[in-house]
């Protein structure tokens, strides 16, 4: 790899530790708790009626882990663990106030990402946004990866999600 290569990959890998760092501050405060709490309440407002199994593979959280960030979430009257269909795994849905929680963890991501690209001119925004899409697309082989990569998104943001279209071209093949 040249020298400039090289150089792009480790602005790449500094970006990506801004950027995470930057969402995770942001939904923390929001929050008002760190750890995978923010994670878990936006997977599960994007995917309601999943379950505890489906929120480790999403999160990569332990099974006890999960546990216990699930007692944590119905704890704060967040989280409500629905009827079990087979007897064993119970779907989870957000309470009104783990909405409320969910969408200001939103809108706070939001706000910080839009606060780091305000850097950008309006053709940085539309190189990033090709960038984004052509390093995501591919990522995207199965149904939970996709999941793991959106855990945090604002899907209204996104109407034509590289994800969920490399998720469907994967499907495809």
């Amino acid at each position: 790899m040249n020298d400039s290569g090289a150089a792009a990959v480790n602005l790449l890998g500094a970006a990506g530790l801004l950027i995470s760092g930057v969402v995770r501050e942001a939904v923390t405060e929001a929050v008002g708790a760190g750890g995978a709490l923010g994670e878990a309440l936006i997977a599960i407002r994007d995917q309601p009626g999943r379950t505890a199994d489906w929120l480790a593979a999403v999160l990569r959280v332990s099974q006890p882990g999960t546990a216990h960030l699930v007692r944590r979430l119905t704890e704060q009257g967040w989280v409500e663990r629905g009827t079990a269909r087979d007897g064993r795994s119970r779907p989870l849905h957000l309470t009104a106030a783990g909405e409320a929680v969910a969408d200001e963890a939103l809108r706070a991501r939001r706000s910080a990402l839009r606060r780091l690209a305000a850097r950008l001119t309006s053709e940085q925004h539309a190189q990033l946004a090709a960038i984004a899409g052509a390093l995501l697309g591919p990522e995207a082989r199965d149904e939970r990866c996709l999941a793991r990569l959106c855990r945090l998104c604002d899907r209204d943001s996104c109407p034509h999600c590289p994800v969920h279209e490399g998720w469907q071209r994967a499907g495809e093949r």
